[in-house]
């Protein structure tokens, strides 16, 4: 397991308006890349999403747990970063929970279901000046 730099979760619970992608695969490695403007960063070691509608990306997740995130900035200097990770399950109830619920209410004024939580795996930077090297 591996922790987000500080840069990295500041990217990540800055905006709920910067591009975040969640990418899962199927049971046969077939690839599904949704935006999910959601994803934040719960501490060092984990991510959290919002599940409002993720029918294809929650069949996903049942079959294959590995996940990549990625969040990217091209305003004043650009930054990206691709977290790679393991889904270990949707949370209904309980402290991330209630705390989700209530920051994406608050956010987008949008309900959720439950809360995805990504244990962190890996860390890649995106952009220039060393793009692809890993940083955790």
């Amino acid at each position: 397991m591996a922790k987000m730099p500080q840069n990295v979760m500041e990217m990540l619970n800055a905006s709920p308006i910067l591009p975040k992608v969640l990418c899962t695969a199927d049971s046969e490695g077939n690839l599904n890349a949704v935006p999910k403007g959601t994803l934040y960063a719960y501490n060092l070691e984990t991510i959290v999403f919002a599940d409002i509608w993720g029918y294809k990306t929650n069949q996903n997740l049942e079959n294959n747990k590995k996940v990549a995130v990625t969040v990217f900035s091209i305003q004043m200097l650009p930054a990206g970063y691709q977290i790679k990770g393991t889904f270990k399950g949707f949370e209904t109830e309980g402290e991330i929970f209630d705390t989700y619920a209530k920051h994406v209410k608050e956010q987008i004024n949008m309900d959720i279901v439950s809360v995805g939580v990504i244990k962190v795996d890996s860390v890649f930077t995106h952009c220039l000046p060393e793009p692809g090297v890993q940083i955790a």
